[in-house]
This record gives structure tokens, C-alpha cells and sequence, in this order.
């Protein structure tokens, strides 16, 4: 028997009462629609209050350009994104709050490593190595920088229960291995992959593990010391965040090693006609205007 899972049949599901459930009782838009079970999170997560509250409070209360200006609403503002740079650097332990770089979503932040960093660690008959689980924003990134430095894609087959074997993982990731690239948690299957094993064994090797936390990080704790991580992306809607906010945090000698992928206002140190000194990292990754609210939000 097939569900009917349409609009029309799930209003006729059992529901829960927002008036008693303490939990659904801090999404509003389960006060507009209290029928709705809402079982989409993977894709995008549904928004509390506080967050809500949080990014009307930051245009009403502070509304300025952050690292813009000397006056006072700019400085709050500034001080403001700062504190949730901290706020994620704690979460997700890393060493130092400047290793967390402002995107705007996974897809973005793992770009900026497959663009960025990749290009100068690669080089004809190197291997990247991915999981054919992989979401699209962890593959295609990789296809192209393969194609435009001469790498090969090689890639991990899980078994018919999703799991990665040791024996697929020895026989793929091996001494040409530069970079391994993986989604902690896969967003089709739902299994949690080796990653701290499998960053130990790239390692061995001299490479560097990528990990998508996408679905990871709403869902466990993550620790990118312990992982083993070189690099982790992540994007703030699926952890009940706003749209538009991505992270991507990086190993503080590789992000200063790594040319920024986009130019423009608030990424440089200085500029003459003919030349430009890049800003610190994050900055120097942070180019035009961020979405401040947006950020301020995701600390909510």
C-alpha cells in the first residue's frame, strides 16, 4: 500500500497539539498551518522564534555595514558578528574564531575549497577522492577542479546497506590521494561515514580531508579537532538558521595559504592602481557586503 503523502491526505494524519507541545509551540509557522508534521529538515529546517526575533531585532536595533564605519550602530554591528563567529568557533571547536569564514551555504563554502585551496596542491596524475553518496555540492566542485588540473576523481561505493567498507576505503585512498572529500552524514541515505578514520589514513598519505557537515552538524555534536578535519562546510538553514548563511572553517595555515575566490570591497588591506594587498583571514574570503543580520540571527 502506497502513502499518500499530498497536502490534502496529511491534514486527515493525527497532529500534535501546539498548545500542549512546548517544542512545535516555538515555530510559528506551525501556528498557521498546526496540521503540518513537517519532515523536510534535510532540505531545509523550520525557523524558532528567536530567530525570527533575532534578525528584525538586528534591523531595528543596529542596522549597519559591519567593519564599515567608526560610529556607533557600525561598531555594534561588527561587534555583533563577531561574537556569533565565536559563538560558532566554540561549537564546532575550533582553535580560533578567524578560522570561520561567512559564506553563503555549503555549496558556496565547498567551492571555495575546491577553487581556492585545491588548485595548489593538485597536479596531473594526483587523485581526489570522494563517495559516490555525495551531494551535488561535493562532486561537481570536484569534477571541475580535476578537469582543470589534471587530477583524477576516483570514488568510494558504499555496500547495499550504505556503509563504506575498510577493504573499498584501502583500496582507493593510497599515496596519490591529495584530497579526500566527504559528507560526514549523507543526505540520501542518512548513514554516518568513518570520518575520523578515513581522515587518519589520508593523512598517512600527506592529503587532506574535506567534510561536508551539512546534515552532521544539526544532528550531533561535532568536534573538527577530533575529526581530523582540514576543512568542514556547513549551512545554517538546515540547523534551523536563516537561508543565505553558510560557514566554512579551514585550518588557519591553509585559509592564509589560499587566494580568495571573489575580489571586491572589505577583503582588501590595501589597494593601489595597479596592485592589492589581500585583508586577514576571514576577511580576505568575506568580499562586499554579508548578509549582518542573517549572521547575527544564526546565534540566535
Amino acid at each position: 500500500m502506497e502513502l499518500d503523502a499530498s497536502d490534502e491526505a496529511s491534514r486527515g494524519w493525527p497532529t500534535v497539539d501546539i498548545e500542549t507541545n512546548p517544542y512545535k509551540a516555538q515555530f510559528p509557522l506551525f501556528q498557521q498551518h498546526p496540521e503540518i508534521a513537517f519532515l523536510d529538515s534535510a532540505a531545509t529546517a523550520q525557523r524558532p522564534a528567536c530567530m525570527l526575533d533575532a534578525e528584525r531585532d538586528f534591523y531595528q536595533r543596529m542596522n549597519a555595514n559591519p567593519l564599515r564605519g567608526l560610529y556607533s550602530l557600525s561598531v555594534e554591528a561588527t561587534d555583533a558578528i563577531a561574537k556569533v563567529r565565536q559563538q560558532i568557533a566554540d561549537l564546532i571547536g575550533a582553535s580560533q574564531a578567524n578560522e570561520v569564514v561567512f559564506t553563503r551555504n555549503t555549496s558556496e563554502s565547498l567551492n571555495l575549497v575546491a577553487k581556492s585551496f585545491a588548485p595548489t596542491v593538485l597536479k596531473p596524475g594526483d587523485e581526489v577522492v570522494i563517495t559516490i553518496m555525495e551531494h551535488h555540492s561535493n562532486l561537481i566542485p570536484w569534477q571541475q577542479v580535476c578537469h582543470e588540473t589534471g587530477a583524477k576523481l576516483v570514488y568510494l561505493y558504499p555496500t547495499k546497506t550504505g556503509q563504506l567498507t575498510t577493504e573499498e576505503v584501502l583500496a582507493k585512498v593510497g599515496p596519490k590521494t591529495k584530497i579526500l572529500a566527504v559528507g560526514q552524514v549523507s543526505n540520501v541515505l542518512g548513514v554516518e561515514n568513518p570520518v575520523k578514520n578515513l581522515g587518519k589514513l589520508v593523512h598517512k598519505y600527506g592529503g587532506y580531508l574535506v567534510v561536508d557537515g551539512a546534515q552532521s552538524l544539526p544532528h550531533m555534536p561535532v568536534d573538527v579537532a577530533d575529526l581530523g578535519a582540514d576543512f568542514f562546510a556547513f549551512s545554517a538553514h538546515k540547523a534551523m538558521g536563516p537561508m543565505g548563511i553558510g560557514v566554512l572553517w579551514g585550518k588557519m595555515d591553509l585559509l592564509n595559504a589560499m587566494p580568495p575566490m571573489l575580489t571586491g570591497g572589505e577583503m582588501i588591506d590595501s589597494v593601489t592602481e595597479q596592485d592589492a594587498v589581500w585583508a586577514p583571514v576571514p576577511e580576505k574570503f568575506e568580499a562586499g557586503t554579508q548578509d549582518a543580520a542573517g549572521i547575527f540571527a544564526t546565534g540566535a
